[in-house]
Order: structure tokens, then C-alpha cells, then sequence
């Protein structure tokens, strides 16, 4: 009798299931039901670099400005065309020519910057609602010495920018570096947006030594800690013009941070998982992971022009769009176009598209060997 009643279960069980899989929606037919897609919390682009060079002040790529109309129109509109925009366009130095020991050329140059962004029949980013934040570059803080044939701080060219470039800091609650650390510094700050903390870089700073690529380390370090503290915080990002490395020869100071501040920096960065260092300076695209942690991405190839020594395929001009996911991905993607022909202020026909040269998820754990194009170097 056990037997028989273990047969007639098992019979009847497998009709029971066999009833259950004819009725239900989910059968081994179809594909698992998938997750909740991961949603977009926020963007922002950034870039660098779009001033001319010396001998380009009368060519008609550019005007009073002194920046490459090309590319800077061509940028500004593809970037309000993104859907859903961007929260911040982070706009990292060399935005003029500068570099000019005559306070004159510094405030024209600004002033035209400012009118050609707030041209709406140049381009659509004055009526984008896109936040448009602007930190100084060395043409922008620095003088050019012919007696020691190079750069040195500009005392009023901070005084400058901030009279010509102030509505151009995020309209949000600024924390200010003061103390000692200063220098005297009123473009490096740190700002929060939702779930990520930005801190802005001044990367030419005026100091009475002479020296270049001078920031208040110190004070960042302890912002990189307050920020990671606050468990309202997952991203942290570091911003300015000059990055931490650079592949250029290093026969001229001010190429990068000063050496030992990068180290408070990268220390600070790793121990306390920021996301990366975001720069410019160096007229190219590359993004280098140097110890497997924090990432340094060089964005500045907004239109300033090409450099020999470097890797032409590193050498496109364009812009970053970092997207930042509900689940903590962080999506970037380094948007390119090759310039028309040779001549970098020549207007860009429509058959040069702007295309995805880099994707990468940057977000912490992450990692990922250095970019590379692909292309063979010339």
C-alpha cells in the first residue's frame, strides 16, 4: 500500500506542476524577468583648453575672445543638445590666449569670452539651463617672462577673473579654502550636488616664491576627508587644469601639480576612494588608473591646437559627459572629432562627426587598463 500511495502522489504531484507551467506567464520558454533598469541620477561635461595660439589672434576662426569659434560653437551646442542635459558644464582652464603681463589684454580677452557665451545666436548654452562653471588656467593666471623665458604667477589676474568670471562658480553653497593653506586662492572650493562632492581646483596660484602649479594641498586633503565622512556622499571628484602626471617632456617647470602636493593629494584620493581627478593642460584625451584606484582623466582638447610630441591619437577635439547612475555606476565617454584638414580654427563641415572615442565605467573597484585608441601612432 505505501508504494501504491507513493506512486499516486508523485503522479499527482507532477500533474499539479505540469497545470502550474502551462498557466503562468513565466515559462522555461521565456527569458528570466529582468532587473529594474538603472536609472540616470545626473551629468555633467567637462573640458579644457579652447584658447588659440600666438600667431592665430587675426585668423577668422576667432575675434576678441581669442578662442577657437569652431569648436567652442560646435561644443557648446552639441552639449545642449544632450538629452536629459547635463546638470555642469566644468570649463577647465585655458579658456583665453592670456598669459600677457598687461592687465588690458586679460580683462578684453574675458569680457569677449563672456559675451560670446552669453550669445544665444552663437549657440544654444545660454538658454540650456546647463550650469556653467569656469576654473582659471595658466593663460588665465600666469605672465609670460621673456627675461627667464617662461612663465611666472600674475598677482592680478586673480582679481581679474573673479571680476569678469564670478557668475561662472556653481550657485550652490561654496565651502572656500582660507588659513594658511590659502595661497591666496579664491578659485579652489568644494560644492555638493546630490550624492557628489566637487572640489575646484586652482592649479596657478599666485605665491611670493615664484613657484608654479602651486595648490592648497592640504586643505583638499582635509575637504576629501569631511566629504567621505558624510554618509550623504558616494562620489567624490577632484577638478583644475593641470593634471597630476602628463606624458610631455619635462624640460619646463609647470607642466603639473607640484610634485609634492600630488603626493598629499593621491594619498588622500586613494585612502579616501574619490572617483578621480578630472584636468587639462595637456592638448589631448587620456585616461591612465595609475595605482588601480583613483583615476586621472585629461580632457583638454576643447580646441586648443595639437602638440607634435604627442600620441596623435590621443589628439581630438571635444568633450567629456560623465554620467552618475541611482546604483553608484559612473559612466564616461570621451566625445571626439578629428580636426578639418590640417588647420584647427578651419569651421567643421557636417560630415565630421562627433563619436564615442572612450566608455568606461570609473566608478570605485573599478578597474581598467589605460585608454588607448587603437590607432596606429604616426
Amino acid at each position: 500500500m505505501k508504494t501504491l500511495f507513493n506512486a499516486s502522489y508523485l503522479l499527482a504531484s507532477f500533474l499539479v506542476l505540469l497545470s502550474c507551467e502551462q498557466n503562468s506567464p513565466s515559462t522555461n520558454t521565456q527569458e528570466p524577468p529582468t532587473a529594474v533598469s538603472d536609472e540616470l541620477l545626473y551629468s555633467f561635461v567637462f573640458v579644457g583648453c579652447n584658447r588659440i595660439d600666438w600667431k592665430d589672434t587675426l585668423h577668422k576662426g576667432t575675434n576678441a575672445s581669442t578662442a577657437n569659434l569652431p569648436e567652442l560653437k560646435r561644443t557648446f551646442n552639441e552639449v545642449s543638445q544632450l538629452e536629459p542635459r547635463p546638470d555642469f558644464f566644468f570649463f577647465l582652464g585655458d579658456l583665453v590666449l592670456g598669459l600677457n603681463a598687461d592687465t588690458t589684454i586679460l580683462k578684453s580677452q574675458l569680457n569677449n569670452w563672456v559675451n560670446q557665451y552669453q550669445d544665444s545666436s552663437f549657440s544654444d548654452i545660454p538658454n540650456s539651463d546647463i550650469q556653467m562653471v569656469a576654473v582659471p588656467g595658466n593663460h588665465e593666471m600666469l605672465y609670460y617672462d621673456q627675461n627667464v623665458n617662461g612663465e611666472l604667477p600674475f598677482k592680478p589676474a586673480l582679481n581679474i577673473w573673479q571680476q569678469y568670471m564670478s557668475t561662472f562658480a556653481p550657485n550652490l553653497t561654496l565651502n572656500r579654502v582660507g588659513g594658511a593653506d590659502s595661497l591666496e586662492n579664491l578659485q579652489t572650493y568644494s560644492f555638493s550636488h546630490l550624492n557628489t562632492h566637487f572640489i575646484m581646483m586652482n592649479t596657478d596660484t599666485y605665491n611670493s616664491d615664484s613657484l608654479l602649479g602651486q595648490v592648497p594641498a592640504n586643505w583638499i586633503k582635509q575637504d576629501i576627508e569631511s566629504a567621505r565622512a558624510d554618509t550623504n556622499i558616494h562620489h567624490i571628484f577632484l577638478m583644475g587644469h593641470k593634471p597630476a602626471w602628463v606624458d610631455e617632456p619635462r624640460g619646463k617647470p609647470g607642466k603639473t601639480i607640484d610634485t609634492a602636493q600630488v603626493t598629499i593629494l593621491w594619498n588622500a584620493m586613494e585612502e579616501n576612494q574619490v572617483e578621480a581627478m578630472l584636468s587639462a593642460h595637456s592638448h589631448q584625451y587620456y585616461r591612465e588608473q595609475p595605482n588601480d584606484l583613483s583615476y586621472q582623466i585629461i580632457a583638454g582638447n576643447a580646441g586648443s591646437p595639437y602638440v607634435k610630441h604627442l600620441d596623435p591619437s590621443h589628439q581630438f577635439f571635444g568633450y567629456t559627459h560623465v554620467s552618475v547612475f541611482q546604483s553608484g555606476k559612473i559612466i564616461l565617454k570621451s566625445m571626439g572629432r578629428e580636426i578639418p584638414g590640417t588647420e584647427y580654427l578651419e569651421s567643421i563641415p557636417d560630415s565630421v562627426k562627433t563619436v564615442v572615442k572612450d566608455s568606461i565605467d570609473i566608478s570605485w573597484g573599478t578597474t581598467t587598463p589605460a585608454w588607448s585608441s587603437g590607432r596606429t601612432q604616426k
